[in-house]
C-alpha cells in the first residue's frame, strides 16, 4: 500500500515555506526544461518553477497548501507524487516540524547541475538517453557544448594576480563572515543508503595483484553510481575495473563507464536502463525498516507507562502540578476501576488530546468504565484501542490518527518526563528483573493502602 498524504503529516491547512540558497539563472532553467523534463515529466518540473515564486515571500506571510491545491488544481496526493519525483532526482529537499494543531513544512530548492556535470553523471546521462532518441540526445548534448566552442588550449593565461595590482595590508583584518550565506553547488544524486560490498571487491582485486589504492574516494562514488545504475555485483565490477586500468596502473573513469555500459547492453539485449518510479508495493516495503524501529521504541515507551504513577505522568504531560480534584479523580480510578497505571496514563493522555488539555471527571470515569468492560488491562491494549476509536470515519477526509496528533507528531517517542525519570534511575539498571517486579508490586500496594486510609478518613 502506497503512502497517503496524511502519512507525511500533510494536510491542506498546514503551512509551508520555500527557500533557495542560490541565484537561479537562464542556464538553470535550460537544464531543467531540456534535460530533466524528459526524465520526470512536465508536471514535476512545473511544480519546481511554481514553488520558486514563494522564495521571495516575506517570512511573516502565512502560506498554506490550500494555495497550491487551488492554483495548480491538484489534490495533495498528486502534489506529493510530484514532490517525490523532485526529491528523488535531487532537485528538492523537504523538512517538517509537527505541532499540536498543524505541521509546518520547508521546501528547499536545490541548484541543478551544470550541463557538464549532468552529462558526466553516469546515472543522469544514461536515464536521459533512455527517455529520448539517440538523435535527440546528441542534439541536446551538442546544444550545451556549443555554448563553449572556443578552444582555449592554445592560449596562455596572462591574467594579473591581486598582489600584482594591489598593495598587501600590513595588518590582517579580522572579519566575521559567519552570517554570509554562500551559494550551494550541485552534489549529485543522493545514494547514501546504497550499499556496495567494497570488501569483497578489494579481495577480488588483490587476487589479481591490483592495488586497492586505485579505489579512492572519487572512484568509490563512481563505482556506487555505476553499480546502482546497472545492478552490478562485486564480481562484475572487478571484471570491469580490470579492463579499465591504464598502462600507468591508474583507473580510467571514462573506460570504467564505457565497459560498464557495454557489459549491461550485452546482458540486456542492447537496452539501457530506464528511470522507473517504485511501485506501490515497493514503496510500502521500503518503509518497513523504519516501521520496525518505531515499533521497538513504542514498545519501550508503553512498558515505561506501566511503571509510572499517573500523578507523575500528569504533572509532566500538562507541565503543571495536578489540582487536588485531579489527584482525587486518579485515586478514584485506581480504587474503583482497578485499572493499571499504564491504562490510566493512556486514558488521561487520550482525553487531554480530545478535550483541549482538559480533564472532565464524568467523561473520564465513563471511558474508564467502558474500557474495563472491554477487558483492557495493559497500556498496549489501551493504546491500540485509542488509535482505533480515533480513526476518521469519513475515508475521503483523512486526518492524522491519534498517535500523530500530539504524542508522536509534536513530541519525541519517549516523552521528556520519561527521559528524566530514566536518567534519575540510570544507576539502578543493574538490578535484576525480579527485584524490579517486587519493588513495583510494593509501590502499588503502598499506593492502594494510602487510598484506603484517605477514603476511611473522609467517611469518618
Amino acid at each position: 500500500m502506497a503512502l497517503q498524504s496524511y502519512d507525511y503529516g500533510l494536510r491542506p491547512h498546514d503551512n509551508f515555506t520555500v527557500i533557495r540558497h542560490f541565484h537561479i539563472n537562464h542556464s538553470h532553467l535550460e537544464i531543467l526544461n531540456r534535460l530533466y523534463t524528459p526524465m520526470i515529466g512536465s508536471n514535476a518540473i512545473g511544480l519546481y518553477h511554481y514553488l520558486d515564486q514563494f522564495v521571495e515571500f516575506k517570512t511573516d506571510s502565512v502560506l498554506t497548501h490550500y494555495i497550491i491545491m487551488s492554483e495548480l488544481k491538484i489534490n495533495l496526493l498528486d502534489f506529493r507524487k510530484n514532490m517525490d519525483l523532485l526529491e528523488g532526482i535531487g532537485l528538492v529537499k523537504s523538512f517538517v516540524k509537527h505541532d499540536a494543531q498543524h505541521s509546518s513544512f520547508v521546501y528547499q530548492l536545490i541548484q541543478p547541475p551544470s550541463a557538464k556535470q549532468f552529462f558526466s553523471d553516469p546515472m543522469l546521462s544514461v536515464y536521459l538517453f533512455s527517455e529520448v532518441s539517440k538523435q535527440r540526445y546528441q542534439q541536446l548534448k551538442q546544444h550545451f557544448e556549443d555554448k563553449d566552442q572556443l578552444d582555449m588550449t592554445l592560449f596562455q593565461d596572462v591574467t594579473r594576480q591581486f598582489t600584482d595590482v594591489f598593495k598587501i595590508p600590513n595588518q590582517e583584518l579580522q572579519s566575521d563572515t559567519s552570517d554570509i550565506q554562500s551559494e550551494e553547488t550541485y552534489e549529485g544524486l543522493n545514494l547514501s543508503r546504497v550499499k556496495f560490498d567494497f570488501e569483497t571487491l578489494y579481495d577480488l582485486l588483490q587476487s589479481h595483484f591490483v592495488s586497492t589504492k586505485i579505489i579512492d574516494k572519487e572512484a568509490k562514488a563512481l563505482i556506487i553510481q555505476i553499480a546502482t545504475l546497472y545492478g552490478l555485483t562485486a564480481e562484475s565490477m572487478k571484471r570491469i575495473i580490470l579492463k579499465s586500468i591504464t598502462s600507468a596502473q591508474e583507473l580510467s573513469f571514462e573506460e570504467l563507464r564505457k565497459h560498464a555500459r557495454t557489459f549491461y547492453l550485452i546482458e540486456h539485449e542492447q537496452q539501457l536502463p530506464k528511470l522507473q518510479v517504485k511501485s506501490e508495493s515497493a514503496q510500502s516495503h521500503s518503509s518497513e525498516t523504519l516501521t520496525k524501529d518505531k515499533q521497538s521504541e513504542s514498545s519501550h515507551w508503553l512498558e515505561q507507562l506501566e511503571e509510572t504513577s499517573p500523578i507523575d505522568m500528569l504533572a509532566s504531560w500538562s507541565e503543571s502540578e495536578p489540582t487536588p480534584q485531579q489527584k482525587y479523580m486518579i485515586e478514584e480510578l485506581v480504587e474503583r476501576e482497578q485499572l493499571s497505571f499504564g491504562v490510566i496514563n493512556i486514558l488521561l493522555q487520550f482525553v487531554m488530546l480530545k478535550e483541549d488539555m482538559k480533564l472532565p471527571k464524568t467523561y473520564i470515569l465513563e471511558i474508564a468504565s467502558n474500557w474495563k468492560k472491554k477487558g483492557i488491562k495493559t497500556a498496549e491494549e489501551a493504546y491500540n484501542y485509542a488509535l482505533k476509536v480515533s480513526q476518521p470515519k469519513d475515508e475521503h477526509k483523512p486526518s492524522k490518527p491519534y498517535y500523530k496528533q500530539k504524542h508522536l507528531a509534536s513530541r519525541e517517542m519517549t516523552p521528556k518526563w520519561l527521559e528524566e525519570r530514566d536518567n534519575t534511575n540510570q544507576n539502578d539498571k543493574s538490578m535484576n528483573q525480579t527485584e524490579d517486579d517486587e519493588k513495583l508490586k510494593s509501590d502499588r500496594e503502598a499506593f492502594l493502602n494510602q487510598l484506603k486510609t484517605r477514603w476511611k478518613e473522609d467517611t469518618e
